[in-house]
């Protein structure tokens, strides 16, 4: 009876439910010891969810009922947290908040033909100082994001309040996505497909800060060096496919032998497990979900020495597998692909499983416990 009174009603608020925000709920939901409530919206249209799914909540909340408020809020940055509290009902905006920055809109890369416009980055602002605490992904994007507000509260005029970063980072934290490895584990059962000539797979969403030119660069310069080798360009595609994909298409033929999202899971965890190098041309990443998958499975990992990926990969080996720079990145694929370090794939494997849901949940739900007892704001 203790023990069940102890465990906490956790509204959990979701705008954008999709890619890593789903990952980590499907694994916290299911590792945690508190009672989660998950409202969700589906992962499109990014920026009127910002604007507007506070409002969808709210009166949400209103329909909900004046006693059904939770111990506690968890969110992700796609929400105004500041409209929420405004908008609900005071037995669900005054709750406690925790939110988590999956990704930011203050240091998050424009296209080349984008335009800023810091008011999303400005929610994003005003969300982590309203919240009782904020969490990031890996300990770059808060480093990042910290040092950006800083700059970017140069730009106000006058009366800019002193010690704003200062603020968020005494009430912040690092957490990594949590993900659910039982469906990976299912797939591992079964013995590997892979075969000769070795596989690279590029699993990233198709968009300009994940550095696709630069990733048909990479494979045309291999295959320019007769290094024979099969290619899996997949993650989620957008709208406008990347011009270089014709290129990579039409240079390697047969040899690109999967060119696409999959939409069936069990086959892209097969295809992880089945091929032998995990590429990151990205030159933007937050965590980094895709690469710890692809080494859950397996795969020797080849990635830039920046952003998140020397927290993903041991320190000890992050020379023979991180690169800095176009050169190097040819340099470096062309070396595992030829001489593959196979020494260090379990390692490696151990490395991917510090990210296990199982181990981190409990982290969250303690967060969300300290929270809980600061009372309202």
């Amino acid at each position: 009876m203790d023990a069940e009174r102890s465990r906490l009603r956790v509204l959990v608020l979701e705008p954008y439910y999709g890619l890593s925000h789903r990952t980590f709920l499907e694994g916290y939901g299911r590792h945690s010891r508190h009672r989660l409530e998950v409202w969700k919206l589906p992962a499109r249209k990014w920026k009127w969810r910002m604007r507007g799914a506070a409002f969808h909540f709210a009166d949400r909340a209103r329909s909900a009922g004046a006693g059904a408020g939770p111990d506690a809020v968890l969110a992700s940055d796609f929400l105004n947290l500041c409209d929420w509290r405004a908008l609900a009902p005071p037995a669900f905006g005054r709750a406690p908040a925790v939110l988590y920055f999956h990704e930011n809109q203050v240091t998050y890369p424009l296209g080349a033909a984008a335009p800023r416009d810091f008011h999303y980055g400005w929610i994003n602002l005003s969300s982590a100082l309203a919240a009782e605490r904020v969490i990031f992904n890996s300990a770059y994007h808060r480093g990042e994001l910290l040092r950006e507000v800083e700059r970017v509260l140069g730009l106000m005029p006058d009366h800019v309040p002193p010690g704003l970063p200062e603020r968020i980072g005494a009430k912040s934290a690092v957490l990594p996505v949590g993900i659910d490895f039982e469906p990976h584990r299912r797939v591992l059962e079964s013995p590997r497909r892979g075969g000769e000539p070795p596989a690279i797979v590029w699993n990233h969403r198709w968009e300009h800060d994940k550095g696709p030119e630069l990733m048909v660069e990479a494979l045309l310069e291999l295959k320019g060096r007769g290094v024979p080798f099969r290619a899996v360009v997949c993650g989620q595609a957008s709208r406008r496919r990347p011009e270089a994909f014709a290129r990579l298409e039409e240079a390697l033929g047969p040899a690109l032998v999967h060119l696409g999202f999959f939409e069936d899971r069990t086959r892209y965890l097969e295809a992880l497990r089945d091929a032998d190098v995990v590429l990151s041309t990205a030159r933007h990443e937050f965590f980094g979900v895709s690469v710890v998958e692809a080494l859950f499975m397996g795969c020797l990992p080849v990635l830039p020495r920046a952003l998140s990926y020397p927290e993903i990969v041991p320190e000890g080996l992050h020379g023979a597998f991180l690169y800095d720079g176009e050169r190097e990145l040819h340099e470096r694929l062309r070396e595992v692909v030829l001489r593959p370090p196979r020494e260090h794939r379990e390692e490696l494997r151990r490395a991917a499983a510090r990210f296990d849901a199982r181990l981190l949940a409990p982290e969250l739900d303690k967060i969300l416990e300290e929270a809980a007892t600061w009372g309202p704001p």
